[in-house]
């Protein structure tokens, strides 16, 4: 079974049980290396696993421990120890460019901090959105003034209110919506928490809402942006599926069958029903 192998709070990957007794003997790992594989409950120096031991590798002994050891390391991400311009810049870092350490030192809290990151990534979506759509719907109210607004009960209504109501019409629409996302996201950590539980995360529902949230409102500055969505969506889904991996210390092809396989699963049979019920009653 493959392990996990991180030194100072930073991943060193992940090996085979053979390579870490050669890297132990060749000096590539040291003893007071922190390992961890599926089904363990916590991080253990490389030096206390008896498989280890078995090879000739003394335990780390209180003087062979790293001198930063005795400090805790800072908490991750940069957003957990203060609310500023810097730290949240910083997190978009974190998150995005290192999932696997950020994610691996989000530590157990409430939910006040993620709550606030996550509305300080809503206001440049919004910002985004409101210039998008407002630029989009603007548009149409010309197009439906130039025409005469006679087309259907929408055009009517468009050309009526003129372009710049139209723009903050649909601002203030994405406005409402991003008020609740909070609340939105709250029930997704309750589905992606269930979908977890067959693996027994070792976080609460608390760590899977922070985890989400940390992961999701990273990239929501970007959702607006035309072509650079496409790509951080499924960055995101990556940053997902490693923060709930390190978190909960579930090996990640455990996560991706929790948030990808078995919703797809759900959504492919409800269209086959779907599919199902329509054939049968043109049949009929």
């Amino acid at each position: 079974m493959q392990i996990h192998v991180a030194r100072n709070s930073a991943q060193l990957g992940v090996f085979a049980p053979e390579e870490i007794i050669a890297g132990l003997q060749s000096g590539r790992f040291l003893a007071s290396d922190l390992g961890w594989r599926d089904g363990l409950p916590a991080w253990t120096p490389l030096g206390d696993w008896s498989e280890f031991r078995g090879a000739g590798v003394p335990p780390p002994s209180p003087h062979a421990m790293p001198a930063e050891s005795g400090e805790p390391a800072p908490a991750m991400p940069s957003w957990e120890r203060g609310s500023s311009l810097a730290h949240y810049v910083a997190t978009i870092k974190e998150v995005a460019l290192d999932p696997v350490r950020t994610f691996a030192n989000l530590r157990d809290g409430g939910y006040a901090r993620p709550i606030s990151f996550t509305y300080w990534s809503l206001l440049p979506a919004w910002l985004g959105g409101s210039i998008l759509y407002g630029a989009l719907f603007g548009g149409m109210a010309l197009a439906a003034k130039g025409q005469g607004g006679r087309n259907d009960a929408f055009m009517t209504w468009i050309n009526d209110i003129g372009p710049l109501a139209a723009a903050l019409v649909i601002s203030a629409a994405l406005a409402v919506f991003f008020l609740f996302v909070p609340l939105f996201n709250f029930v997704g950590a309750a589905f992606t928490h269930l979908l977890l539980l067959p693996w027994r995360p070792t976080g609460g529902f608390a760590q899977t809402y922070r985890a989400n949230a940390y992961a999701y409102g990273a990239f929501m500055p970007f959702a607006f942006i035309p072509c650079v969505n496409y790509v951080v969506m499924p960055w995101q889904l990556v940053a997902a599926i490693i923060a709930h991996s390190q978190v909960h210390r579930i090996a990640w092809w455990k996560v991706v069958i929790s948030l990808i396989v078995i919703p797809c699963l759900c959504v492919c049979g409800l269209y086959a029903l779907m599919f199902a019920a329509l054939a049968n009653k043109f049949a009929g």
